[in-house]
């Protein structure tokens, strides 16, 4: 039961631009989310945010907490497994629906306008929240993303053999998925079309599993979603740097 509605995101000190959501607003998204009414959370997010809350809170604060509130309603008895499901559907729905609005907020913001990334979940994994409010937050910063719910391993091989991709993000929820993963990972390596690919891992297990980026063979982690592509640029340009260097005194 613990590892259903996943901690998607830290809770850090945060400046917004404009008033954040508080956590009686993630009770009320949530509430919301898991009513009879298809249509009430997304009425009630837009009301907010025409009221001047700040869509980064929202997608920061209040959609986390309202995800994290799914897995304490259920274990109560308060609400029953296909009340989480629909929850966690309707708050991917919402992200969706807000796409345009979030990513064209940070249309100054290009800082990622020349990389592209590939972004997974391992395959068998059914947290996708996560992964999905991070792939907004590349594409809000200028990046191509490739994304998907459903690649296999094969397909991520696939993709990475055909597409150009300067990153590859994998996020990990479980300690089964470990093993896989570092397996994928070491396959990726020597077929990626970019041999100088920066491997990123993220995701709840990464929070309570200190070695887990070299036990993957990753290049680096992280768990901010807000962080994870400033992070990305400069492991990517410090590898492309050393890469130059080593071509230098060859």
């Amino acid at each position: 039961m613990t590892h259903v509605i996943p901690k998607l995101l830290d809770t850090t000190s945060r400046v917004y631009v404009k008033t954040p959501f508080l956590a009686s607003h993630s009770e009320e998204l949530g509430k919301a989310c898991v009513s009879a009414d298809a249509s009430q959370a997304e009425m009630y997010i837009k009301s907010m945010l025409t009221q001047g809350y700040d869509i980064e809170s929202l997608y920061l604060d209040a959609i986390p907490q309202a995800a994290r509130l799914f897995h304490d309603w259920w274990a109560d008895d308060d609400i029953d497994f296909i009340q989480v499901t629909q929850g966690i559907f309707r708050l991917e729905q919402l992200i969706y629906g807000l796409s345009a609005e979030f990513v064209m907020g940070g249309s100054q913001q290009t800082s990622g306008s020349q990389l592209s990334a590939l972004l997974v979940k391992p395959p068998g994994s059914h947290h996708s929240l996560g992964l999905l409010i991070l792939s907004q937050y590349f594409r809000r910063y200028g990046w191509q993303v490739f994304s998907a719910n459903q690649f296999t391993a094969e397909d991520i091989l696939s993709a990475v053999r055909s597409e150009w991709v300067d990153l590859i993000g994998l996020s990990v929820s479980e300690d089964k998925h470990v093993p896989e993963i570092k397996k994928l990972i070491a396959r990726i390596r020597p077929i990626c079309s970019n041999p100088h690919v920066q491997i990123m891992v993220g995701g709840p297990l990464l929070r309570s599993r200190e070695d887990l980026v070299e036990l993957l063979g990753a290049d680096f982690g992280c768990l901010h979603a807000d962080q994870a592509q400033w992070q990305a640029i400069q492991h990517i340009q410090k590898n492309q740097l050393s890469s130059a260097v080593r071509r230098t005194r060859s």
